[in-house]
């Protein structure tokens, strides 16, 4: 697997891949008629689209810093069957393509708590579930964190059936609330954008006069970029679509970067266009796991 990178001023960003896997095109872009989006992404004979699991792996102020860890290796059975996921040598194989460990993780930011984003802060084996990242300070936003352990009603429960499982090993001082948006080092910082879910957060890096925005769920492939395109599983599609439209808006007057969590082609770009008509540039491609 080759992984692409990024120089942001001083910092580093590199974006490993977790693997690929497949959900339904029909939640993924909502209300959109499947003539339009399958165009872009075209389904299986199940409907299912496929998708990747880059993790932007940012090195900056002396901070080793992971955003997000895929599915990881809990996935069985049932699950195994609907998700189909292609692992390959994971975030952990990755890691060490560039030269570093797990231990080496400094710090976790997940931009929320689905099982797509926060199911590899573990390591399964057997029957043995543990830290993935057992150095790392793993930053969760506190409102996220609420809702994840206490649901509020059943749609919120299935999205977050599997948090306790995840979250049990991080209890030892792993695990540190956010409150807001959060500068975590003099480069990296996060910003709260909801929609998704209600305090999903993206992470941006700025450093040497230009940046990177890592766009979450909140534009999880590009031909989500289009501020009415927004998947099923958004709790605040409309509060979605304004706050994407205002951070595209700014990412592209300055020129900066945007990656991508789920696009099976594309892991970062730069961006250019109107917010009807943008369009991608300088486009570096999502590593295949090998």
């Amino acid at each position: 697997m080759i992984i692409p990178h990024l120089a942001i001023g001083n910092a580093t960003v590199h974006f490993p891949n977790d693997g690929f896997w497949w959900d339904d095109g029909g939640a993924m872009f909502g209300v959109v008629p499947k003539d339009l989006w399958a165009q872009e992404k075209p389904a299986d004979v199940h409907n299912r689209i496929r998708m990747s699991l880059v993790c932007p792996l940012i090195l900056a102020d002396s901070e080793v810093i992971l955003v997000d860890t895929g599915i990881g290796n809990r996935l069985r059975g049932r699950e195994e069957e609907i998700y189909r996921p292609e692992r390959g040598p994971g975030l952990a194989g990755g890691l060490r393509l560039l030269g570093l460990e797990p231990e080496d993780v400094t710090i976790v930011v997940l931009s929320h708590l689905h099982f797509d984003h926060f199911g590899g802060v573990v390591d399964r084996r057997a029957d043995t579930v543990t830290a993935a990242f057992p150095r790392a300070r793993h930053l969760i936003q506190r409102r996220e964190w609420e809702v994840a352990m206490r649901p509020p009603n059943h749609r919120h429960a299935a999205a977050y059936r599997h948090v306790r499982e995840c979250i049990e090993p991080l209890s030892g001082g792993l695990l540190h609330l956010l409150d807001g948006p959060t500068a975590l080092t003099p480069s990296v910082r996060t910003v709260v954008t909801g929609g998704h879910t209600p305090t999903h957060q993206c992470v941006v890096v700025e450093n040497g006069g230009t940046g990177l925005v890592h766009l979450a769920d909140l534009a999880p492939t590009v031909p989500h970029l289009r501020s009415g395109w927004s998947a099923a599983y958004d709790l605040d599609p409309v509060g979605a679509g304004e706050e994407k439209a205002r951070l595209l808006a700014e990412v592209t007057a300055k020129n900066w970067w945007v990656s991508f969590d789920h696009d099976d082609r594309v892991a970062s770009g730069r961006l250019s266009g109107s917010e009807r008509r943008l369009a991608m540039t300088d486009v570096l491609p999502t590593p295949e796991p090998s």
